[in-house]
């Protein structure tokens, strides 16, 4: 990454990419992908049961996902 485009903001600071989670034979995150960059506000919304937490959980590693690619300040979480 370039200087300037750190200080732009442009890149994002959280990239998922094909998201999965299951929960014994419930898939309750299919595909999932985000780009948030530096400054963003992001609203995930949804009914009951629709994975909003699951996938917030994913990103801080509460929760692991078990196919795709979530990166975090350049770190992939596995």
């Amino acid at each position: 990454m370039s200087e300037q485009t750190a200080q732009n903001g442009n890149d994002p600071i959280i990239i998922c990419r094909d998201v999965h989670k299951w929960y014994g034979q419930f898939h309750v995150l299919r595909g999932i992908d985000m780009d948030v960059r530096k400054g963003e506000v992001v609203v995930i919304f949804g009914p009951s049961g629709s994975g909003k937490s699951t996938f917030i959980r994913t990103i801080n590693r509460l929760e692991e996902h078990q196919r795709g690619q979530i990166i975090v300040d350049g770190i992939e979480l596995t």
